[in-house]
């Protein structure tokens, strides 16, 4: 029988003074759900579920150590320095 193991991850310091510095810059309310380490045991599978900010109808995910982001889906990735204008559109919409 498999076991579901999930263990919340951090959000890293420098992803989050950037979701920070974007909320503030736009004067946008989030809400932050940082992700989870989900590991399958007794096996070696592992998958890491990513860090969301959501606003509105949009949901943002971040992953740590990586300079992009992803909107709604994972097909949608655009560099963190777009993400000021993202949270812009989100917050219009």
């Amino acid at each position: 029988m498999l076991n579901i193991i999930k263990e919340k991850l951090d959000l890293s310091p420098d992803l989050k003074k950037k979701i920070d510095w974007a909320k503030n810059y736009t004067s946008t309310s989030i809400r932050l759900e940082k992700g989870h380490l989900i590991r399958l045991e007794p096996s070696n599978l592992a998958y890491v579920d990513p860090h969301k900010v959501i606003i509105n109808n949009y949901t943002f995910l971040f992953f740590n150590g990586i300079d992009t982001f992803y909107v709604n889906t994972l097909n949608d990735k655009h560099n963190l320095s777009e993400l000021e204008k993202y949270f812009k559109l989100a917050k219009c919409s």
